[in-house]
């Protein structure tokens, strides 16, 4: 590992290439579509790709939104600074606080499913038992290894897997559509009068689609990495929800025309289970792509919270130590304590539960925890741009579609707590609030053991930040 030491991260690594190829395979197209499908279309039936294109909208404003704070904030830190610029340093501690747990059930969720989707396959193909313990334990230091190597080899690795995924579901979708599907192919799809529960249908569709998103973000807390990050990271967020986001959408249209009717499609639990035994006569090779999408996930996915949680260590919010780099400026003690979480968590939780029951739990909390934050730095920018970049506000960029981003998101947070999520993810919603509650107190101990500390969060990279060589530090807001 060699010495540590507190300083920065490696600037000007990552081009826009390697920026997208990072945030789109944390969205892992592969697994979200093999699972979000079912739910998806529970609601949308047939209506699910018009469902899917009003979710690529909302994130396009979600994107806009980032884009808008990187331009100017250029950090790892994503939320946990992005909000102390626009609402203070307790609303950036509260978003950085809230970050850190949702992304930090990235790991736990990803390494339970590539444990048990990779015990189920070895079982199927060749009739050995190996326990999902081992295999999620192997994968953990695989995936530690990587990283620890630096966020170039990271990129290399998750690109090689993401290419993979996508090629295997591009080609299914394609296959499927090139047989025509169950009874020709039809654009009905896009009708949104195909909804199997109307508006409410389409609600669901679109929930469960935004769902799937979830990680393009990331690419924000490459901030301090990317080469010319102002433009860099704005460039990289609309590339991938653009990219992925036409995957989804004909992906939805592949699955809907592969079924003979839209409820045979939302009643289906597994549709691209069925469609791949139906089209190419078995399933080992879906399997196997989305066990790659779980690795190029978490190996993206494991990155961005190990940058989020060196963010707070450099500030001292967490313990120093987190904020130190090795030789080749990656983040290897964060990135050890985070991997050993993150084992701890799956292990412990999966003897209770199986490792499916750590991938919904992990997966409720994430999913809740995100939609919340992006609500939030939503309503931040437009504060952040009035009150200091009065100059560059814009009412519709700045004003307008952050307000309607923030209202967009109201929908994802219903339909996460209405109804009420079967146990044990009921219990996720009160894990999110309790977080909170123990946030908020640790606060107020710092405001009173270590104010210096509240005063100066956010500014660490200020006046230092890439391509911006002679950028003046600016005062952060009071709380």
């Amino acid at each position: 590992m060699g010495s540590t030491s507190t300083g920065s991260l490696k600037r000007n690594t990552l081009s826009v290439g390697t920026s997208v190829v990072m945030c789109m395979a944390f969205m892992g197209p592969a697994t979200s579509v093999a699972f979000n499908t079912a739910p998806a279309a529970g609601g949308a039936g047939r209506a699910l790709p018009f469902a899917l294109v009003l979710a690529l909208v909302a994130c396009l404003l979600v994107a806009n939104t980032i884009a808008a704070y990187a331009r100017k904030l250029p950090t790892a830190g994503f939320a946990y600074t992005y909000n102390t610029h626009g609402f203070g340093p307790s609303g950036g501690f509260l978003s950085g606080w809230l970050l850190l747990l949702a992304y930090g059930m990235v790991g736990p969720m990803l390494f339970a499913a590539i444990g048990a989707f990779g015990s189920d396959f070895v079982k199927a193909q060749f009739g050995w038992h190996i326990a999902w313990e081992i295999i999620t334990v192997l994968f953990v230091l695989i995936v530690w290894a990587i990283n620890a190597s630096g966020v170039s080899q990271s990129a290399r690795a998750a690109m090689v897997f993401l290419v993979l995924e996508v090629g295997v579901m591009l080609g299914l979708a394609s296959t499927i559509l090139g047989k025509g599907g169950a009874h020709g192919v039809s654009l009905s799809g896009f009708n949104p009068a195909q909804s199997l529960h109307g508006i409410s249908g389409l609600s669901t569709g679109m929930l469960w689609g935004i769902l799937m998103f979830i990680g393009f973000e990331s690419v924000a807390t490459l901030g301090e990495e990317a080469k010319s990050a102002r433009r860099t990271v704005p460039a990289a967020l609309f590339s991938a929800v653009i990219v992925i986001g036409l995957f989804y959408v004909y992906t939805a249209f592949a699955s809907s025309n592969g079924f003979d009717s839209g409820r045979a499609f939302a009643g289906d639990a597994s549709p691209w289970s069925t469609l791949a035994q139906r089209f190419w006569g078995g399933t080992a090779v879906l399997t196997l792509t989305v066990m790659a999408s779980q690795f190029a996930n978490v190996i993206s996915g494991s990155n961005a919270i190990v940058r989020v949680i060196f963010s707070m260590g450099r500030e001292s919010i967490l313990p120093s130590a987190l904020g130190r780099t090795d030789r080749r400026n990656t983040p290897v003690v964060a990135l050890g304590a985070y991997m050993l979480f993150s084992l701890a968590f799956t292990l412990l939780l999966g003897l209770k539960y199986g490792p499916y029951g750590v991938y919904g739990f992990a997966g409720t909390v994430l999913g809740l925890g995100m939609v919340v934050i992006y609500l939030v730095i939503s309503l931040g920018v437009i504060r952040f741009y009035r009150l200091r970049h009065r100059a560059e506000f814009s009412l519709v960029r700045h004003g307008i579609l952050p307000a309607v981003t923030a209202v967009l998101m109201l929908l994802p947070i219903y339909g996460q707590l209405h109804p009420t999520p079967a146990y044990p993810n009921n219990w996720a919603i009160w894990l999110l609030v309790a977080w909170m509650v123990v946030g908020g107190a640790y606060l107020v101990v710092l405001r009173r053991r270590r104010p210096e500390l509240i005063g100066a969060m956010g500014t660490v990279f200020e006046g230092d930040a890439p391509d911006s060589p002679a950028a003046e530090p600016e005062p952060v807001p009071a709380a």
